[in-house]
């Protein structure tokens, strides 16, 4: 039952509030529990019961829901129609401003800290690290190989997907480790070769964002990231707040053996950089 079809006659201001989060008419589909209550005057109880009246646990697994429809429904020329709709500079600045902060937060809220310490002592025991993203995670890829690199040796960009060139895959291992960068939308060789590493044996740390129901079967731990901004483009920020916790714990875990390779490096950096 679609969110637009539940009329309730005793209750036209939770219909109002359906309205509303199902058609984005706030523009943001961030808005806290208390905003919208305040928008269509009603209590932040009846928010809630209402949505435990249409089957969800609460506010926040209703509007995972309706942000996740919004997400795979919104094409690039409605994400335009959108934008330039949503007031002047200083309230595009506002918004942009408030949900990458919120992104950032849901997405750390949102992963607990023993899988983060997994992830990163798999990165630690790895023998080979490489990261990989295609299109826009490319850019993602290559940041998470300049920071990585900065704490261990042995760290690669994989190359699949990128012209054409497949055969890279072949060479990871059941001993290396792969960072899988990838959002919405996919492209088609990107599942592939998540699928092809498991097949491989490659331990895979996968940065993605929800839903990713068809994906979590091929990774050996999943990171869920939060990156829609409501605006044109998803936002990087999130994943790369993630990636410089990353390397933080990496350091705290491993100890003098970074601290020797560190070392080694600003002894280069020396010789190269002024």
């Amino acid at each position: 039952v679609g969110l637009d079809n539940l009329i309730y006659d005793d209750a036209r201001k939770e219909f109002s509030l359906s309205m509303m989060t199902s058609f984005g008419a706030d523009g943001d589909e961030y808005i806290s529990v208390d905003d919208i209550a305040a928008k269509i005057d009603i209590s932040t109880t009846s928010v809630i019961r209402f949505c435990r009246k249409i089957g969800f646990s609460g506010y926040k697994d209703f509007q995972d829901s309706v942000r996740m429809t919004f997400k795979h429904e919104l094409t690039l020329p409605d994400k335009f129609s959108k934008a330039v709709s949503t007031g002047n500079d200083d309230a595009q600045i506002s918004r942009t401003v408030r949900n990458t902060i919120n992104c950032i937060e849901q997405t750390f809220n949102n992963i607990p800290p023993a899988l983060i310490c997994s992830a990163s002592n798999a990165i630690i025991d790895a023998k080979r690290v490489f990261c990989f993203g295609l299109k826009e995670s490319f850019a993602l890829a290559h940041y998470a190989y300049t920071r990585f690199l900065t704490v261990r040796s042995d760290v690669f960009i994989l190359s699949a997907g990128q012209s054409g060139e497949i055969e890279s895959v072949l060479s990871l291992g059941k001993d290396d480790v792969c960072v899988f960068f990838l959002f919405h939308r996919y492209t088609k060789p990107a599942p592939k070769i998540l699928e092809l590493l498991k097949k491989q044996g490659t331990k895979v740390i996968l940065i993605t964002s929800p839903p990713y129901d068809e994906l979590e079967d091929n990774a050996t731990i999943l990171l869920p990231c939060f990156v829609d901004i409501n605006g044109i483009k998803n936002s990087a920020v999130a994943p790369i707040c993630l990636t410089d916790h990353l390397c933080n714990c990496i350091v705290a875990a491993s100890g003098d053996k970074t601290l020797d390779y560190m070392r080694k490096s600003e002894v280069l950096f020396k010789e190269f950089t002024f």
